[in-house]
């Protein structure tokens, strides 16, 4: 029980960072990059993201433990499959795979890429509907992903004693 519970607390404290991350683009960066003008937005925005994506052990690192790490308890206690420890736990990991995970590779991440071909100094036409559906899409999974990481730390409460 032990390993379990050191890898329940590794995850969720990833889940917890993604969450502060998500957060706080959610309440300080976006309304301060919707004041910017769309030359000032795009070097600003590709400056994030090379900045987000270029640290090996930063964003992607911790998404991939919060994605991976919660599977080890749930293998490893799959004949306590109906404890609440490890249904809120599942429950937690399918929000933060499907609802920020995946959401974030298939629906944000294109976004970024798109962004990243930009001139700075001529951004297209189109740049404020690039802009307002990143914003959307990081308007639903916010809540998600606090929910993935309420439901980890209820599921922490939950776990099983040892035999």
């Amino acid at each position: 029980m032990r390993s379990i519970r050191i890898v329940h607390l590794v995850f969720t404290f990833c889940i917890g960072l993604f969450a502060g991350l998500l957060y706080t683009f959610e309440q300080g960066v976006i309304p301060t990059l919707n004041t910017l003008t769309a030359v000032e937005y795009a070097k600003v925005e590709q400056g994030l993201i090379r900045a987000l994506d270029a640290f090996p052990t930063g964003v992607i690192v911790v998404a991939n433990l919060a994605m991976l790490l919660p599977l080890y308890p749930l293998v490893r206690l799959w004949k306590e499959r109906r404890s609440s420890y490890w249904r809120l736990t599942a429950l937690g990991w399918a929000f933060f795979f499907f609802g920020v995970g995946i959401f974030t590779i298939v629906l944000n991440v294109p976004i970024n890429n798109a962004v990243l071909t930009w001139n700075p100094a001529a951004p297209p036409a189109d740049w404020e509907t690039a802009r307002t559906t990143w914003n959307t899409l990081n308007t639903i999974r916010t809540p998600i992903n606090f929910l993935s990481f309420l439901l980890m730390i209820w599921a922490a409460f939950e776990l099983p004693k040892a035999p």
